[in-house]
């Protein structure tokens, strides 16, 4: 089985696709340089990999080390260096594409503000995890902007969702993840200690180191006195020099040097000197074309009618249907008369047999059209919820699997977020009875995401 040569005295293990690896470092340690070797490691064995670029530097896979040939085959998404735009409003499409046509890519989110990158983000994220099962890993770049530990607003909250639900279950479709982050103590916490694999380089500030010793002292029995001088040396690493430590099978604890790159490592001394518009990089059209086949395929031909010859000046009229004036509906369809029939000889039934107390009546067949519910909120009541019913909408419209509701489980996500609980269980019912929550026959709720309208900017925008 082959395995990944991140340097010279060690190899992780082929399973590590799957993992969740975490590099920590200050800034200028050298963690994207590290994880850069890593995701090196898996292009070169054809283990398809995706970047969440917001730095703008990750196109340098593309390029060789000294930027004058060719690198590694990634297609670069949006950027200064883009193969193809990075379209927000198809962010979901474009997660689709990219697990149908398995190829590598960048999403190079440098020039789209934070609040955009986190529209981008949750369905992307959301749509890799529901269609990927293949192996995979996602990058992460600056991972504590997109999963912080203390969200601020609506989008932040859907943003961090997102990132959780990917790092905790992704394993279970074949996702890997590596999150990269310079502020330890700022990225979540409940997705920092799902980490199978610390990569700790250079680190200085005491809560970066606290947020360190809080993963390390739930994995091991050592000694508290070694612990607190292991934290101390974290501070005289070198650049592209760290500790690597996975405690579980196989069991790795090893101070390593980082091998050299072998694409471009698009510094920012790079980007503001003049050899930065000389690059170029990697032929990829073939995956280009790869990628376009199943996100822009071709319209399919309708075969044209066959015009109706008909004789010159004759005219065709259709007249409208006709409307029943009680029920209106079109006559055809329409059972009033032979409801007014039945009714008839009912009352003369009864009339001739006044005497007896049982009634035979035969009731006609009626036909019903059902319309479901509809249920209209407004961005103020999703972005702000105060209300029972305004917090469980929330909830269910950011699950992930809309088959697999129960009350409780609602409840126990309106408190995850920090909300007082009270008065769900009469929503869930009153959600019920309107259709817009169905039970199912494996006793689950399933939740008609499409029966919930949010009202914005005078328009309507549904909830999908």
């Amino acid at each position: 089985m082959s395995e990944f040569k991140i340097s010279e005295n060690l190899n992780l293990p082929r399973e590590a696709v799957t993992w969740v690896i975490s590099y920590l470092a200050k800034r200028g340690a050298g963690k994207t340089y590290c994880s850069s070797v890593q995701a090196e490691e898996m292009l070169k064995q054809n283990i398809p990999i995706v970047v969440v670029d917001g730095m703008g530097i990750w196109w340098g896979l593309r390029v060789n080390r000294d930027g004058s040939g060719q690198g590694l085959p990634i297609v670069v998404f949006g950027g200064e260096h883009a193969d193809l735009p990075l379209v927000p409003e198809k962010a979901a499409e474009m997660a689709k594409a990219i697990v149908d046509s398995n190829i590598s890519c960048v999403l190079d989110l440098s020039t789209f503000s934070k609040y955009m990158v986190k529209k981008i983000l949750v369905p992307f994220l959301n749509e890799l995890y529901r269609l990927n099962r293949a192996e995979r890993h996602v990058f992460i770049e600056e991972s504590d902007m997109w999963a912080p530990q203390k969200p601020i607003g609506t989008e932040e909250q859907l943003c961090l969702s997102a990132v959780d639900n990917f790092v905790r279950r992704g394993g279970n479709h074949n996702l890997g993840c590596t999150l990269i982050t310079q502020r330890s103590a700022v990225l979540n916490k409940d997705i920092l200690t799902q980490s199978d694999c610390l990569v700790i380089l250079r680190t200085l500030a005491p809560q970066d180191k606290k947020a360190i010793q809080g993963w390390v002292e739930e994995q091991t029995d050592e000694d508290k006195r070694k612990l607190k001088e292991w934290y101390d040396s974290l501070k005289s690493l070198e650049n592209g020099e760290g500790w690597v430590w996975h405690p579980e099978k196989p069991t790795i604890y090893q101070k390593v040097k980082f091998r050299q790159r072998e694409t471009f490592h698009a510094t920012r001394e790079f980007i503001r000197s003049p050899q930065a518009g000389k690059i170029v990089l990697m032929d990829v059209d073939d995956f280009i074309q790869k990628f376009k086949r199943v996100f822009e395929p071709k319209p399919i031909e309708q075969a044209k009618p066959t015009p109706i010859e008909m004789p010159i000046g004759q005219i065709v009229k259709r007249e409208p249907p006709k409307l029943c004036l009680k029920c209106g509906l079109p006559t055809d369809l329409c059972m009033c008369k032979e409801k007014e029939q039945e009714e008839k000889r009912i009352r003369i039934q009864e009339t001739e047999q006044h005497n007896l107390v049982l009634v035979n009546q035969t009731l006609p067949n009626i036909r019903l059209q059902q319309f479901k519910p509809t249920l209209n909120l407004s961005v103020e009541t999703l972005n702000e919820p105060t209300t029972p019913l305004g917090k469980a909408i929330v909830i269910l419209v950011n699950g992930s699997r809309p088959d697999r509701w129960t009350g409780n489980k609602i409840k126990e996500e309106v408190r995850n977020h920090g909300w007082n609980d009270e008065g769900v269980d009469e929503v869930v019912n009153l959600l019920i009875r309107w259709e817009i929550l169905k039970r199912q026959s494996n006793n689950y709720l399933y939740f008609f995401r499409k029966r919930i309208e949010v009202v914005e900017n005078n328009g309507r925008m549904m909830v999908n």
